[in-house]
């Protein structure tokens, strides 16, 4: 993924200097939507697979989380979403479920694997927020078109 930026001169020292952030993670393939379909990873300046050998759900929590979702609902092996193309970058992940990132999780490079097994995510798209807020009670929010909304109560 090309992340657009622009060279130029900060004049009042380095506390305006900028910043870029890329996305390393994404969901793709037949009718994924921003809350589900297959994992793919941007490693070493190409995107791709991983491999379902040993996909659970804690790996998926920790993808949908690192999406900005509140935990997975499922995670699908078998190319749920159809197969994907190009390199299959992980292989046994293996997450605890705490991890802020999927590449933070144990894993290998794939030796055994094709793209008849990328491993896929289904995210939660409601989540609950506020001051006092618990896996049980709080406002309620729900993601629609990429952006989280509120609940009207009428």
């Amino acid at each position: 993924q090309n992340c657009p930026f622009t060279f130029g001169s900060c004049y009042r020292g380095h506390n305006r200097d900028a910043s870029v952030s890329c996305a390393t993670i994404r969901l793709q393939g037949e009718n994924a939507t921003d809350s589900e379909g297959r994992v793919e990873i941007f490693r070493n300046g190409v995107w791709g697979t991983v491999c379902d050998n040993n996909w659970d759900i804690n790996d998926a929590t920790v993808v949908c989380r690192q999406m900005g979702f509140e935990r997975a609902l499922s995670a699908p092996g078998r190319a749920a979403y159809g197969p994907g193309t190009g390199p299959i970058l992980m292989d046994n992940v293996e997450c605890w479920g705490s991890e802020a990132k999927l590449q933070h999780c144990n894993f290998t490079a794939s030796r055994n694997c094709g793209h008849d097994e990328d491993a896929s995510v289904s995210c939660a798209i409601i989540r609950l927020r506020g001051e006092h807020a618990t896996d049980s009670e709080g406002r309620v929010e729900v993601l629609q078109n990429g952006v989280w909304g509120t609940v009207c109560d009428n």
